[in-house]
């Protein structure tokens, strides 16, 4: 989609632009020529003004077309991703984490279900981590047993090191407990089974929830000690990605997961070809390659 922030801007410098002109005409004595000015920069903002309208409306076109064409090629992917993915995780139990505070992408979890994977457990950070809450601090700082000037970024490392241990099915139940009624996170299913890969969902709309470097960070160094493979994945329209802080640890990243695409190359990737996929800048390749077989038919 084409970004109108610009036009719309352009917009208003041309109603400021008329403002400064009938300034500039009221600093001139002659009457006659004060007019004869004005009615110069009027009709030239205007003819400008009508410019930009046209430009906009051609965008606003463009924009619906685009749309369109988004949407025929997502409805293409689904119909392609129940052969291309399915029974291709046939046994494979997966946790699934989310961080930033947001939900789980539509059809993800429908996705591994088709492609036979096990999704053993789910669990979403929740808004509580940026810390903002005196008494929920408090309540951390005497749980972790901490220096009670300690910085929020500590916190969340702190957190995050009890969720990986969560997945690793090595924390107690009374901190998991403490961490679900402070509204840290959320979880369902069951964290006893041994885990094959956990699926760390990144990026974020709120900047008051972005904190790669020292939540999911934590948590991807607590997991990697645990001997657990991450792979991170973000939404094709976060406004604040993890992509860079995830490819630091040269995991595999999927930066459209939301799309039937990137869950096909998730699935992929974890079969065989292992990269950094997607359509933003942090991608290498768009997806991986479609299986031999499929080739042959």
């Amino acid at each position: 989609m084409i970004d109108l922030r610009y036009h719309i801007v352009s917009i208003v410098a041309v109603f400021l632009a008329l403002g400064l002109g009938i300034l500039i005409g009221s600093s001139i004595v002659s009457d006659d020529l004060m007019v004869t000015q004005q009615q110069k920069i009027i009709d030239r903002l205007e003819e400008q003004f009508s410019t930009l309208r046209e430009r906009e409306k051609n965008l606003l076109a463009e924009n619906a077309s685009q749309s369109r064409i988004i949407n025929n090629y997502e409805n293409f992917s689904q119909g392609m991703l129940v052969p291309i993915v399915k029974d291709r995780l046939q046994g494979t139990n997966l946790a699934v984490v989310v961080s930033g505070d947001r939900e789980i992408p539509a059809n993800l979890i429908n996705s591994l279900t088709i492609a036979g994977a096990n999704v053993t457990s789910q669990t979403v950070i929740l808004g509580n981590i940026n810390m903002k809450d005196a008494a929920l601090r408090a309540k951390l700082i005497e749980f972790y047993a901490l220096e009670s000037n300690v910085a929020s970024d500590v916190l969340r490392t702190r957190v995050a090191v009890s969720v990986g241990m969560l997945l690793a099915n090595k924390l107690s139940p009374e901190a998991q407990k403490f961490l679900e009624d402070n509204n840290l996170i959320k979880t369902s299913g069951s964290y006893s089974n041994p885990v094959d890969k956990v699926i760390l969902i990144g990026g974020t709309d709120k900047l008051n929830t972005s904190f790669p470097e020292s939540f999911d960070t934590g948590l991807i160094n607590t997991l990697i000690s645990e001997g657990q493979q991450i792979i991170g994945v973000e939404s094709s329209l976060t406004k604040y990605s993890y992509m860079k802080t995830f490819q630091k640890y040269n995991m595999i990243t999927i930066d459209n997961i939301d799309l039937s695409l990137g869950q096909i190359s998730l699935v992929l990737a974890m079969i065989g070809e292992p990269g950094d996929y997607g359509t933003k800048s942090t991608a290498v390749k768009f997806m991986p390659s479609l299986p031999v077989e499929y080739l042959r038919r």
